[in-house]
């Protein structure tokens, strides 16, 4: 039997009709959408190893994951791409496949992750995104959010930033940057993007919740600062929904993996 090798997938997808990431029985989910698209191409049972574990509706850019597969068939990046692309689902797509070391796992490799969040900004609902953005209908104060936002950069314990059931043992990440701006291509949508070493279960959804309310008038820089010096979870804003969350790059070490700039979503 020929020795498997390591694949690393880029990813993007619209998760609007899924329960997340990882498998979960009787309910669709990305990882298993793949799994089963390199079964019915290899007739293999592996495990597609994600960068995270995204909720229920939230949408990625460039997504990573890894497998291990011995087919013979496929021994070129292009093949497994375009024959992916055949059996997935519309809504989920391979934009690049490479060979990757033994040892590369999408989420242990990893040192940092960066999100994006769309948030429709208008009196009146959106229709054609919104399954891909959160509806705010009242006017949001930029200025207000980003002087809250510098309030959470650097190492802190982020337990009033994460969901009541999150399990993580360290709540203690490092927020390298949050970016916030009206997007190129529509005044009336406004992004928020945030990057950390990693992440808390719902922590960019509860951040993200925190500086709309922040832009509001409902919370000021110092409520934020207590919330997080506290760690209380009721201190800190609203979970802001899911269907407004997307993944936007996975980071790893320099040099151990080089996308095409092509095929990079900014």
């Amino acid at each position: 039997m020929p020795s498997a090798q390591n694949w690393l997938l880029l990813l993007t997808y619209d998760g609007t009709c899924y329960h997340g990431w990882q498998v979960q029985p009787d309910s669709p989910t990305i990882e298993d959408k793949l799994e089963q698209a390199v079964k019915s191409l290899t007739g293999e049972s592996v495990k597609v190893h994600g960068a995270g574990r995204t909720d229920s509706g939230v949408h990625a850019l460039n997504f990573t994951a890894n497998f291990k597969s011995s087919a013979e068939n496929f021994k070129t990046p292009e093949k497994w791409r375009i024959a992916l692309n055949t059996v997935l689902p519309a809504d989920i797509v391979v934009k690049y496949a490479q060979i990757v070391s033994p040892e590369f796992h999408a989420r242990h490799s990893a040192i940092g992750k960066r999100y994006r969040y769309l948030i429709y900004n208008l009196p009146y609902r959106a229709v054609f995104s919104r399954n891909q953005s959160w509806w705010v209908n009242q006017k949001l104060d930029i200025k207000r959010m980003e002087e809250a936002a510098d309030v959470l950069i650097g190492e802190h314990d982020f337990s009033a930033f994460r969901a009541a059931s999150c399990s993580s043992p360290n709540p203690v990440k490092n927020m390298r940057e949050i970016l916030i701006a009206k997007t190129l291509l529509s005044n009336s949508t406004l992004q928020i993007e945030i990057e950390a070493n990693s992440f808390l279960q719902h922590m960019v959804r509860i951040i993200t919740g925190t500086l709309v309310e922040v832009g509001q008038g409902r919370k000021n820089i110092d409520d934020v600062a207590e919330a997080l010096k506290s760690g209380k979870r009721k201190l800190a804003g609203i979970t802001a929904p899911a269907q407004g969350l997307y993944s936007l790059n996975v980071i790893y070490p320099q040099g151990m993996i080089k996308w095409p700039l092509e095929v990079i979503d900014n």
